[in-house]
């Protein structure tokens, strides 16, 4: 229609409003000083306006145009804005995102991510690898993964590592355990349990140690095993007891084939960080996706709140479980 806005017009009449020059407003637009004026006059002529009162030294603003200006300077912004975000797409259009992970924190808290990334970035080439926290650490360093989001656990120094969330640990048992009978329980009576623990490298297991040791407790375990399903599925059909986060068994307590057992001691919590290779430099596509990450938790939360425990949050938290 006839009144539509014309862009490079109003381009033209913010940038020399800005600068307070046609001049200044040529050279940095790269064209003729005439040529900015045509453009202002022809914006003003449209809409039977005037924006600038001319004088001598400097231009000066019209009260409508103090006005126009406020608004174009929002609408630059933005579209500054949509320029950084193709040009991103586009720096990240060769890239390969190389994530390492626990089994079940790609089940739990990375693939919602990971959909909402290929999305964003479907020329990016996605490649995921699973194992123990501490398998995950040490493929960064063999640069097998670019990044890794992992457990907790003692880093090489040439590990960068940024804390992201948290989980708890929670004791579990089948619903007719005879524990279920005398809750709250205390750590020091699984003393002669059967106790079925993450194999040793997990961020969970090195938890479970450090708990049991601060206690003077034996901390060996009878069953000990990476299949978390398979830890589920024994203390499911009543043969024993494990402590594992608590992202990972929720549909299971749910279902009614596990249930968490009320602890005297605790809670036991499960940092879970982004790590990543010092002296690699990240590519485009690394960084965008721990600003994904980053975007989605919520600061000042746990992963989850566990009824009667009153938790000081030294991280922060969305969902998490390794």
């Amino acid at each position: 229609m006839e009144g539509d806005l014309n862009l490079n017009q109003l381009k033209a009449f913010y940038y020399a409003a800005n600068c307070g020059s046609i001049t200044l407003a040529a050279e940095k637009l790269f064209i003729t000083q005439p040529a900015v004026s045509m453009q202002i006059k022809a914006l003003e002529v449209r809409f039977g306006i005037r924006l600038f009162l001319r004088k001598k030294k400097k231009l000066e603003l019209t009260e409508l145009g103090t006005r126009l200006f406020k608004v174009a300077k929002k609408i630059f912004a933005l579209v500054g804005e949509a320029e950084e975000v193709l040009t991103q797409a586009k720096s990240l259009a060769p890239d390969v995102l190389m994530i390492g992970s626990t089994k079940t924190l790609v089940r739990h808290l990375l693939a919602p991510y990971i959909s909402k990334f290929q999305e964003s970035f479907p020329k990016v080439q996605i490649q995921i690898d699973e194992g123990s926290s501490e398998r995950m650490v040490q493929s960064i360093l063999e640069d097998r993964n670019h990044l890794a989001i992992v457990g907790r656990v003692p880093y090489d120094e040439k590990i960068e590592a940024i804390p992201y969330i948290q989980d708890e640990l929670v004791l579990l048992a089948a619903p007719g355990h005879p524990l279920c009978k005398k809750e709250p329980i205390s750590l020091h009576e699984l003393i002669d349990e059967n106790l079925i623990l993450r194999e040793k490298g997990s961020g969970t297991r090195k938890v479970v140690e450090g708990v049991f040791e601060s206690l003077g407790l034996f901390s060996s375990a009878f069953i000990e095993t990476g299949n978390v399903d398979f830890i589920k599925e024994l203390v499911s059909i009543g043969n024993g007891v494990t402590m594992l986060a608590r992202m990972g068994v929720d549909e299971d307590i749910n279902k009614g084939r596990l249930k968490i057992l009320e602890l005297k001691e605790g809670p036991f919590i499960l940092d879970i960080d982004i790590v990543f290779d010092k002296a690699r430099k990240l590519s485009g596509a690394d960084q965008a996706f721990i600003r994904m990450l980053k975007s989605g938790r919520r600061d000042g939360q746990m992963a989850y709140e566990i009824p009667g425990h009153v938790i000081d949050h030294a991280g922060t938290a969305d969902t998490a479980a390794t």
